[in-house]
């Protein structure tokens, strides 16, 4: 009998398997706040010109720090500037959970890294994709890389989707306020946001 332990994705270094996990929380929180914001938005009392630039906000937020990333990640260092996204997309969960000041949310929603769309197209993407390669001690295994961090992000995602539908069902089963359910889902954003910047400062400097 081989006694022998099989490591798993041996091939990856464990630089590697931290940005996986970091994609997987974030894009589960993605799923959830892209289904809630625009209804918990509208539960609140905004009309549809209000919201409409809440979400262009974050399609901005999206472009504008891409763009950051893309001239000042190298001089900074992609590490560092990871830390400071997650740290934002922590601080605007925050803001949406503590209160509903439209001017207050306009702002987290440029500065905190939300992503509404229902896939990620945001900085952190581009970063950990020019990063990924240098994670794998085997060159042929550069596509499967890329395929579990894709995959990784689809059925975290997924699962974050599915959680949205929580305040519908208890809504209609026990009559519980919506507003007052979906609110914890930002909070929990937020704590998804500090965990992912746990993440990162876990990722060596190299």
């Amino acid at each position: 009998m081989d006694s022998r332990v099989i490591i798993p994705f041996k091939w990856l270094s464990r630089d590697g398997k931290l940005l996986l996990a970091a994609r997987t929380l974030r894009t589960f929180a993605y799923g959830f706040l892209s289904v809630v914001l625009a209804i918990y938005l509208k539960l609140v009392g905004f009309n549809d010109l209000s919201i409409g630039i809440i979400l262009s906000a974050t399609l901005i937020n999206s472009v504008f720090f891409t763009l950051i990333a893309s001239f000042y990640a190298d001089r900074i260092g992609r590490r560092k500037v990871l830390i400071v996204y997650s740290a934002l997309m922590s601080t605007s969960g925050l803001v949406f959970f503590v209160t509903s000041n439209y001017v207050a949310l306009i702002i987290s929603a440029f500065i905190g890294t939300i992503n509404v769309t229902g896939t990620e197209t945001g900085a952190f993407l581009s970063i950990e994709q020019a990063m990924l390669p240098q994670t794998i001690n085997d060159p042929k295994k550069r596509n499967t890389v890329y395929a579990l961090y894709n995959m990784a992000g689809t059925f975290a995602m997924s699962a974050g989707v599915l959680l949205s539908a929580l305040p519908h069902v208890f809504v209609q089963q026990y009559g519980w306020n919506q507003i007052e359910f979906i609110k914890p889902l930002f909070a929990l954003y937020s704590i998804i946001g500090l965990g992912v910047l746990g993440i990162y400062f876990l990722i060596s400097k190299s």
